[in-house]
């Protein structure tokens, strides 16, 4: 698959219409300024006074939650805003609801606690808060209360004593940890600002970058197959009247049974089969034998006596060996019957010859049916075979077909938990293609046998790289990228060179490293806005 190809710089006008907001944005020492519910609003350099304290802004990301924060260096005593942004990571959601409590603890224990009781906007709490004792403390929030409750860590914050010399921008006094990013304060070479409104107003996405093992995927056709021995047919052992089992109830297609159930009853008629006549068979079998016996014993002694010769005794051997068989395969056959027999009448069993589903059901009860007819079909699904179907071209990558994937046509690819490699073909079918054929479980019966799927196997011996999402790779004018995330609203046009794509991961074998951010969906809209910001330049601060 390609990746995505950007038209147009133009394009991006009517995407900032779409979204109605704007693209373009800017940190500055300032920061990102909001009116009281908390919407971005225009600012400039000569708004601030000496006496302003320089911004933070700080990004944290826990499990559950994105936490991108803007606050005024603290003094003790003195209040600031907190300009919280919360982002469900689950879906990239704002958050819409409260409370939301602040905890700072200091080194030596102490704690002060604010709480915002409820959101001035979607995703945006703008709280008031006075830490009234200098000291480094741990910030950490608390969205929500009870069991329900999620804690996501801002990082160390130092407040300093009223006329204290400030830390400078770069100095902050503590590690925040992996998780936790301190944003710079003004633009930097090659940053694009995309606001936390824009990302929620359109679907976005953001991954993790992680080492993997990626190997090289053939995606071809495919069509799922029941397991050789695992169908059969159920047969009616005579001729005669179809009649449901005891239980009264006629099995259907999709029913289970297990090999052995009764799946109905033939009364016998007339014919070959009719019991009465296997009785009279078994009689004429036995007396052919003693005939035969008789005749046998007689030749042997004409034979002892020189009267006939080895060929004719042979010949009587085998006529009695003939009978014998005859008599074997009447008294199997009756027995058989009498064995099928139940206690209404005469009635010969139908029983399952394996467990699984009926598949179709030919008869229905009261009809008619000829001996050896089928009557139910079987198959057993518990496991079934996946057949892919390969050009005979690629025959010469497939090394290891291995870590097989399925979709049918419009769903997600799934991982076949558990599939083994059957066999490779060594021939062409009818079709032109060479058959790889995959092993599968079928526990809830969503393979059915006779559907078409595509698959997608590892064909080589592969390699650990850097692994992102397919949809993270962006076409830039012929040069591959990707949207790296330095912050809450900070991102970065990032060249990359690929290497094997399995899928939808795609291995980066220069560029990117485990553990950055790459946006997985959204990706083109946030490259758009840096070709806003070049084509006008920043129209405000926010």
């Amino acid at each position: 698959m390609n990746p995505i190809t950007l038209p147009r710089r133009r394009l991006w006008l009517a995407l900032a219409a779409a979204l109605s907001v704007p693209l373009s944005g800017c940190l500055d020492e300032l920061g990102h300024e909001h009116d009281e519910q908390g919407e971005h609003v225009e600012a400039s350099a000569a708004d601030a006074t000496h006496d302003e304290p320089p911004m933070r802004a700080v990004t944290t990301w826990s499990r559950e939650l994105e936490l991108f924060m803007e606050f005024p260096a603290p003094t003790a005593g003195v209040p600031g805003k907190y300009i919280t942004h919360l982002t469900h990571l689950e879906d990239f959601s704002p958050v819409m609801s409260g409370p939301l409590r602040y905890r700072f603890e200091r080194e030596d224990g102490h704690v002060e606690e604010h709480v915002a009781e409820t959101i001035a906007r979607d995703g945006i709490f703008l709280p008031e808060i006075r830490v009234e004792k200098p000291g480094h403390y741990q910030l950490d929030l608390i969205l929500g209360t009870g069991d329900g409750a999620l804690t996501i860590g801002a990082g160390h914050v130092t407040v300093t004593a009223p006329g204290e010399a400030r830390a400078s921008d770069d100095d902050h006094g503590h590690d925040h940890g992996d998780e936790a990013h301190e944003d710079s304060h003004g633009d930097e070479a090659g940053d694009i600002a995309f606001l936390k409104e824009q990302q929620w107003r359109m679907d976005f996405a953001v991954q993790q970058a992680f080492s993997d093992f990626i190997s090289e995927r053939l995606s071809v056709p495919a069509r799922i197959e029941p397991r050789p021995g695992q169908s059969a047919n159920a047969a009616a052992p005579a001729g005669g009247l179809l009649v449901p089992p005891e239980s009264g109830e006629w099995k259907r297609p999709g029913d289970h049974v297990e090999a052995g159930d009764v799946l109905a009853r033939v009364l016998p008629l007339s014919g070959a089969d009719d019991v009465s006549l296997l009785d009279l068979d078994m009689t004429e079998a036995r007396e052919r034998v003693s005939l035969a016996r008789a005749e046998r014993d007689r030749v042997q002694g004409l034979f002892d006596d020189g009267v006939v010769s080895e060929k004719r005794l042979d010949q009587a051997q085998s006529e009695y060996r003939v009978a014998q068989q005859a008599l074997v395969r009447a008294s199997t056959r009756l027995e058989q019957l009498d064995g099928e027999r139940d206690q209404a009448g005469g009635a010969i069993t139908l029983r399952a010859p394996i467990s699984g589903v009926i598949t179709a059901s030919q008869h229905a009860p009261g009809e008619m049916v000829a001996a050896n007819k089928t009557v139910f079909s079987l198959l057993d699904d518990g496991r079934v075979w996946l057949k892919a179907m390969a050009y005979p071209g690629d025959m010469a990558r497939i090394e290891r077909p291995d870590n097989v994937l399925a979709r049918q046509a419009g769903s997600q690819w799934q991982t076949l938990a558990g599939a083994e490699l059957a066999y490779v073909g060594t021939q062409t079918e009818e079709n032109g293609t060479v058959p790889v054929v995959f092993d599968v479980p079928n526990p809830d019966g969503e393979l059915i046998p006779g559907t078409a799927w595509s698959a997608a196997f590892s064909i080589g011996a592969g390699q650990m790289a850097v692994v992102v999402p397919k949809s993270a790779i962006l076409d830039d004018d012929g040069i591959e990228v990707v949207i790296v995330q330095h912050g809450g609203e900070r991102f970065e046009r990032r060249q990359v060179k690929t290497g094997i794509r399995s899928g939808e991961r795609v291995a980066i074998t220069a560029g990117l490293q485990p553990g950055e951010r790459v946006v997985t969906e959204g990706a083109y809209t946030v490259l758009l806005a840096s070709r806003g910001e070049q084509d006008i330049g920043h129209g405000h601060a926010h």
